[in-house]
C-alpha cells in the first residue's frame, strides 16, 4: 500500500510502501545447485525443501544392449546388492541362420563353461498342417537330458530372419551360500519339425555357490543380426 504519492520507488522502499500481503516461499530452495545426470528433483527427508537425488524403485531398468551381427551377446556387471532378482527381456531377436539358442553365466566378469549347469525344459509347438480350425497338430516335449556346460533356450531351429523374444530370470545371483536358480521363456518360429510357433520354458541351476556377474547369449550357428536385450532389477 502506497504511503504517499510516489514515482520510481520500488515496493521494497519502506519509506514509500507498506506490505499488504506476501506469498509463501514454499519448499523451493532458490539456492539449489544443479544435480547430476539422471537425477530428479525431490523433497528432502525433512520435508521442508527440494533437492536433487536418484529416484528409488522396486523395479528398475538397469541397462540395454543391442545386437548387431553379433556371434554372442554379453550382459555383465549389472548385479548389485540393491536388488535380489534380475530379469532380462530380449525383443525382436533375429538370427542370420536357422539356429537354436543357449546361454551361459558370467562369474567375476568371465564366462563359465564348466560342467555346472543342470536344466530341464518343456516346449510346445503348433504344426503347419492341418489348420488350426481343424484342431491343428499341437504337440510338446520334455527335455531332462540337457547339456551340462550351458543352458538351452530352444528345442528346435529358429527360422533365419524371423523375430523371437526371450525372458530370463535369475534369483539372488550375488549370494555365496547356495546354488543359483534361473528361469527362461522363449517364443519363436521353428523349422525342423514344421512348427510355425514354438514356446519353451526352462528352469535350471548353476551348481556352484560363488557369486555371478552376468550372462552371455549365443546362437548355435551364424549370428544374431539384431535384437534389443534389456536388464531389470527388482527387490
Amino acid at each position: 500500500i502506497a504511503k504517499t504519492s510516489t514515482t520510481g520507488n520500488l515496493p521494497t522502499s519502506t519509506a514509500h510502501w507498506n506490505q499488504f500481503s506476501a506469498g509463501s516461499g514454499g519448499i523451493w530452495n532458490s539456492g539449489l545447485s544443479l544435480g547430476s545426470a539422471g537425477q530428479s528433483v525431490k523433497v528432502n527427508a525433512a520435508g521442508n525443501a527440494l533437492e536433487f537425488g536418484t529416484i528409488q524403485s522396486d523395479f528398475v531398468k538397469l541397462g540395454e544392449v543391442n545386437a548387431s551381427s553379433s556371434s554372442s551377446l554379453a550382459i555383465n556387471g549389472y548385479f548389485t546388492s540393491d536388488y535380489d532378482t534380475y530379469e532380462i527381456h530380449a525383443d525382436n531377436v533375429i538370427p542370420s541362420n536357422n539356429c537354436d539358442y543357449f546361454y551361459r553365466v558370467y562369474r567375476g566378469g568371465s564366462e563359465v563353461g564348466a560342467n555346472e549347469y543342470v536344466n530341464t525344459s518343456n516346449y510346445w509347438y503348433t504344426d503347419t498342417t492341418p489348420s488350426v480350425q481343424d484342431g491343428g497338430n499341437n504337440s510338446g516335449s520334455a527335455d531332462t537330458n540337457a547339456p551340462s556346460d550351458y543352458f538351452r533356450m530352444t528345442g528346435d531351429d529358429h527360422i533365419a530372419n524371423m523375430p523371437s523374444w526371450f525372458r530370463v530370470i535369475i534369483h539372488d545371483p550375488l549370494n555365496t551360500t547356495h546354488y543359483k536358480q534361473v528361469e527362461a521363456t522363449t517364443a519363436l518360429s521353428g523349422s525342423s519339425s514344421g512348427g510355425v510357433l514354438m514356446r519353451q520354458h526352462l528352469t535350471g541351476t548353476v551348481r556352484n555357490t560363488a557369486a555371478l556377474s552376468g550372462f552371455a547369449f549365443y546362437p548355435t550357428s551364424g549370428s544374431i543380426t539384431s535384437g534389443t536385450f534389456k536388464i531389470y532389477g527388482y527387490k
